[in-house]
């Protein structure tokens, strides 16, 4: 993996260092991006967001999206609008880049729907969870413990803000916070002693940036 992040960062380094030194060629091409805009300008704006984005969901996409295809297909767009702004095509890379950036875009607003769904499901979860501990701490005459409910409520939170980017098309950030969110209910398990389910394995692992890779069962 080690050596996909060192081709990503070869790429970003060599497009900014040819950013200002390479002379723009005159293009006849018709823009697929806002018209008034320069293709320059568009070129040094996504050639930054393009790379920071397609890094920040490359776990996500491993663990629950088109896996290492669906990553190296964003990798591939990237990489072929760099080569045009090499070959001094500016409006041709322009173009690419625009492109690169929507794929990005679907991409994440795919996966933060489905980190939707996992983070509301495993909410509920927790929640009842937290109910049935009240009410067999009250019956018992026992104090119910005291972090349970701070992390319900964070969790909460976490998936208010998640849905406000949603709702604002920043799929990126409403991941972040999903995540978030599913760290707190993660944490409600622990505190109260119960087991994991086997299926949050994977989001546990994800939770921490990593790539989840299934064990083979024995025989």
């Amino acid at each position: 993996m080690k050596y996909v992040n060192f081709f990503l960062s070869i790429i970003f380094l060599s497009a900014c260092l040819l950013l200002y030194s390479v002379p723009q060629a005159q293009e006849n091409q018709e823009k697929q991006f806002n018209p008034l805009y320069d293709a320059e300008a568009v070129i040094q704006r996504l050639s930054y967001d393009n790379f920071k984005n397609i890094k920040l969901l490359r776990t996500a996409i491993y663990n629950f999206g088109g896996g290492e295809q669906e990553f190296n297909s964003l990798v591939d767009t990237y990489a072929e609008a760099s080569a045009l702004y090499f070959r001094n095509e500016m409006i041709a890379s322009a173009n690419l880049f625009t492109k690169n950036e929507k794929d990005i875009r679907e991409v994440a607003m795919r996966l933060a729907k489905l980190y939707k769904e996992q983070a509301e499901k495993l909410h509920i979860q927790v929640i009842k969870m937290g109910v049935r501990h009240t009410l067999k701490a009250s019956i018992e005459q026992t104090k119910p413990n005291p972090s349970v409910d701070p992390l319900i409520s964070n969790a909460s939170y976490g998936i208010k803000i998640a849905n406000d980017y949603l709702v604002r098309s920043k799929p990126i950030d409403a991941i972040y916070y999903f995540r978030r969110a599913k760290e707190n209910c993660f944490k409600v398990y622990q505190v109260l002693g119960e087991q994991l389910p086997e299926e949050y394995k994977k989001d546990i692992v994800d939770n921490q940036n990593k790539i989840y890779i299934a064990k083979e069962k024995k025989n």
